[in-house]
């Protein structure tokens, strides 16, 4: 889009200079002046996103993307099912630049979806600048949690505005999708300390979400906005004590992914010692209370449990729920065929959008997915 405009610029600049001093060949000027009004009768070009329904991801950190690494990563998408890449680009750090732009570029040639991650509150870059962006203690230090991760306050207009500037970073840089982790309040202890704004917890999370959903797509209408939640989300109807309730955000992203990593759950989750050694039926288990949240959520807004005219409704909803699966080792040795219960748990329990697959080091187990 810049060197369109540029060029644009430089032309008129000739044929203004040409007009006012003259040219000696004036059947080239008359060519070059014709050639620039048809450069303006034409639409801007625009980098218009993947339209993938159905996606089926693998996660990349930024040092991956910009690895060997990343390259293995395409070759998977080349030969699997997998179909969409997920990279970091912000989180203590944006990581936003040509290198990125011109991997999207090379990403779409080969029909891949791409979606960029984005961490929200949790969040170390700002500490020296704008310190009164984060949590602090009664006794006026920051807080940190106990990875030694410093917070943004939710309820700042500040924080709302850096994210919303970052993820238009990111949309600029031709992603297909943004997907938004750690949109809550972390998990502070009884004798922590903090001091934060007396408001619920999941009001200021919500009132962010809405903010930041209705500006990026006044800004581009064509992007795909989706966040990450926890599992637990779906089992009950609070907020974890971290602001996120499943049902209230629920409706300002396109696509809702909890992570439902089996390793994640306690022993007596739906009756098993280990989760983790039980893919299928956690995962099953999980999707199914989510679903009925959403089912009554349909229900109460049409004010009927008529299933005829809930169903449609419900139905809508359903497809934007596409959660995150384990592909790593804790718990339990996920092989291709720990994984394939996930897989397949996702597919009986009704979901059509896919899902994503996460591995802290990118290394993916390539025979749980099909050729």
């Amino acid at each position: 889009m810049k060197l369109y405009s540029f060029t644009i610029i430089l032309l008129l600049i000739f044929v203004i200079v040409g007009g006012m001093f003259g040219v000696k060949n004036f059947d080239l000027f008359k060519k070059i002046t014709a050639s620039i009004f048809s450069i303006l009768q034409q639409p801007k070009p625009e980098n218009k996103p993947l339209m993938i329904s159905q996606q089926f991801g693998v996660y990349s950190t930024v040092w991956s993307a910009r690895s060997k690494r990343i390259n293995d990563l395409i070759r998977i998408a080349d030969e699997t099912e997998v179909n969409a890449i997920i990279i970091d680009v912000k989180d203590s750090g944006v990581y936003i630049d040509d290198y990125l732009k011109n991997l999207v570029n090379e990403l779409h040639e080969k029909n891949i979806y791409t979606i960029a991650r984005l961490v929200v509150f949790q969040d170390n870059s700002q500490i020296e600048t704008h310190s009164d962006w984060y949590f602090k203690k009664d006794d006026g230090s920051l807080w940190q949690d106990n990875r030694g991760w410093h917070w943004m306050d939710p309820t700042n207009r500040k924080v709302w505005e850096y994210n919303l500037e970052t993820s238009k970073q990111a949309i600029d840089a031709g992603f297909d999708e943004l997907n938004f982790d750690y949109i809550r309040y972390p998990s502070f202890k009884k004798d922590d300390n903090v001091v934060f704004a007396p408001a619920l917890k999941s009001q200021a999370i919500n009132n962010f979400a809405s903010y930041l959903t209705s500006e990026l797509k006044k800004y581009d209408p064509q992007i795909t906005l989706s966040v990450d939640l926890f599992a637990y989300n779906m089992l009950n109807s609070s907020d974890l004590g971290i602001g996120q309730v499943f049902l209230e955000l629920y409706d300002y992203f396109d696509y809702v992914s909890p992570m439902v990593y089996p390793s994640h759950y306690i022993a007596g989750n739906f009756g098993f010692n280990n989760p983790a050694e039980h893919p299928y039926e956690v995962v099953l288990g999980t999707i199914e209370k989510g679903k009925q949240q959403l089912w009554e959520k349909s229900a109460v807004e049409v004010g009927t449990t008529t299933p005829t005219i809930v169903n449609p409704i419900f139905e809508k909803r359903l497809k934007k729920l596409r959660p995150w699966l384990q592909d790593f080792n804790i718990g339990a040795i996920y092989d291709s065929d720990m994984i394939r219960k996930e897989k397949q748990a996702v597919y009986d329990v009704g979901l059509t959008s896919g899902w994503l697959l996460w591995n802290p080091r990118n290394v993916y187990t390539e025979e749980a997915l099909d050729k």
